[in-house]
């Protein structure tokens, strides 16, 4: 989620008719190392990062249902093709799947590209456990095909996801590679045309905050991800350090929460590491062109570099290290998955169980001096409200009323974020200036738009509210709030025609939602 605007950016998006399947394949970048590196291509082709996304893997048809729900969810094959059903109140929607994102050694969770929009299914299926809810659907109560996969959630997944408009929303169709050599060593033309080490990144030459800046642009997930001003994803690139694309924020206080994509922070508390001197980091035990066949061993190796001496009374008949300091945990925001626990510690315990009521946030690496104002604000605003966290959140605002005038008028995020604190506190006129800037600042932003409707609307201008719903809906038709909120205003101006027509038209777009079918039907009924 985009955090500029944590009360109107949520993902109620939707799904219409599949657009042509495209398949993944090594990107270009991969193929032209190949010729020089055959082993460590071979090698990485194989490895989870060069299977981050494919076309789905043929698996055996499944079935989910949700327990007093009466949703029911289902996996087919048909004509070579993998298909997603969900079943609610009668109705049902089915895509076919485009993509899988993951390597298998976890489980898969599936993509549907829909016209110029990409969505995650609502089933997904775990090694250990088969099919069952994808992540982020499990506490839905009437879940639908609506989750919407954006620039940020792709970034860790392909290799060329390229996203049209300032919203990272509307996918430009070019078709996706799943990650490739590029993602660490940097852009490889020129080195396969005059190779050099001076032409070319090796992450392991480079000084420790650019070097851990590679693994950390996927492996650390933090409580909220925030773009510098004027940045996209793509902006970052190997040898740089990721805080001057992206500032990372976390919880001063780590409750027992534990996410599935935390790896760094994890490794960052580990004794081993703070010991080394910048030696030790995650290319010491993971090596993306092949781990080694003996994994125990290597592991070993790497422990008794250090550790040459052990306890005899504790170690008498240890071979590993791994299943006493570094064992599973069980992620909350992913089920049926365990990932290791990074922090290595020497009598491992479980996250220590805090209470966030106090809680503070924290840089985990400051970005350039001319942002930290910002992005500490912006991310005390999100994460203050994703949480619940008052106070943080109320620190949030007073940081975002202390910034400088120029960044109030001319920062998306900050324009967006304070529209949110105005409304909230029933300052409409100073909302609705703030909400028509952010449209000057972005005018293809769907968001900017809707958020300059609301504002209207709270503001009892109707005409100037429906005007503006319409125009966010021909910026951006997967903005389901704005649809709702359109259907909304003409039900209580008595608009029917009009109401029904509007119905039609987002069902011409998107025939198979199943919640709009249901409000077309319960809309028809005479009172």
């Amino acid at each position: 989620m985009n955090p500029g605007c944590f009360i109107f950016r949520i993902s109620l998006t939707v799904w219409t008719v599949a657009a042509p399947f495209l398949a993944a394949a090594p990107g270009e970048n991969t193929q032209v190392c190949a010729p020089c590196h055959a082993k460590e291509t071979a090698a990485f082709l194989k490895s989870p990062m060069g299977n981050s996304l494919a076309p789905p893997s043929p698996l055996a048809g499944g079935h989910v249902a949700r327990k007093n729900s009466g949703i029911e969810i289902s996996i087919s094959d048909r004509e070579g093709r993998m298909i997603h059903s969900l079943s609610s109140n009668g109705l049902t929607a089915e895509y076919p799947v485009a993509y899988q994102i993951g390597a298998g050694k976890i489980g898969y969770t599936y993509m549907v590209r829909v016209k110029d929009y990409l969505y995650e299914s609502p089933a997904s299926w775990y090694r250990q456990h088969g099919w069952d809810t994808s992540p982020g659907y499990e506490r839905m109560a009437s879940p639908d095909f609506d989750r919407l996969i954006d620039s940020q959630c792709l970034f860790c997944h392909a290799d060329n996801g390229k996203f049209v408009g300032s919203d990272g929303r509307r996918f430009s169709g070019v078709a996706l590679n799943p990650i490739g050599c590029d993602r660490c060593h940097g852009p490889g033309e020129e080195h396969a045309r005059q190779p050099s080490a001076k032409n070319i990144i090796n992450p392991s030459k480079l000084p420790p905050r650019a070097r851990n800046s590679i693994c950390e642009q996927c492996h650390l997930e933090g409580e909220t991800r925030l773009l510098n001003p004027g940045k996209t994803w793509q902006d970052f690139h190997p040898g740089d350090e990721l805080e001057r694309t992206a500032a990372i924020y976390l919880l001063t206080q780590k409750n027992r929460e534990v996410k599935a994509v935390e790896q760094a922070e994890q490794l960052a508390l580990s004794q081993c590491v703070r010991s080394s001197g910048g030696k030790l980091w995650c290319a010491t035990c993971h090596n993306p062109h092949g781990q080694a066949a003996d994994r125990v061993s290597q592991i070993r190796d790497v422990c008794q570099s250090c550790h040459s001496t052990l306890s005899k009374a504790a170690h008498a008949a240890v071979t590993e290290c791994v299943s006493c300091h570094m064992p599973r945990l069980t992620p909350d925001d992913i089920p049926h998955t365990a990932s290791t626990d990074h922090r290595i510690l020497r009598r491992p315990a479980p996250l220590p169980n805090v209470e966030n009521a106090g809680a503070e946030i924290a840089a985990w690496q400051d970005p350039p001096p001319q942002f930290r104002a910002r992005d500490l604000a912006v991310a005390a605003l999100v994460i203050g409200g994703t949480h619940g966290l008052g106070p943080l959140r109320d620190t949030g605002v007073q940081l975002l009323e202390a910034l400088p005038q120029p960044e109030k008028d001319h920062d998306p995020e900050v324009l967006s974020s304070l529209v949110s604190i105005r409304l909230q506190s029933r300052e409409l006129e100073q909302a609705r200036e703030f909400a028509r800037r952010a449209t000057e600042v972005q005018p293809d932003s769907g968001f900017a738009s809707l958020n300059l409707a609301l504002a209207l609307q709270n503001s009892g201008d109707d005409a100037g509210a429906d005007r503006q719903l319409l125009h966010t809906i021909d910026l951006d038709p997967s903005l389901q709030p704005a649809w709702v909120n359109l259907v909304f205003l003409y039900e209580k101006q008595g608009r029917q025609t009009e109401k029904i027509a509007l119905l039609d038209r987002y069902l011409k777009w998107n025939p198979q939602n199943i919640w709009f079918r249901q409000l077309k039907a319960m809309l028809r009924q005479p009172h």
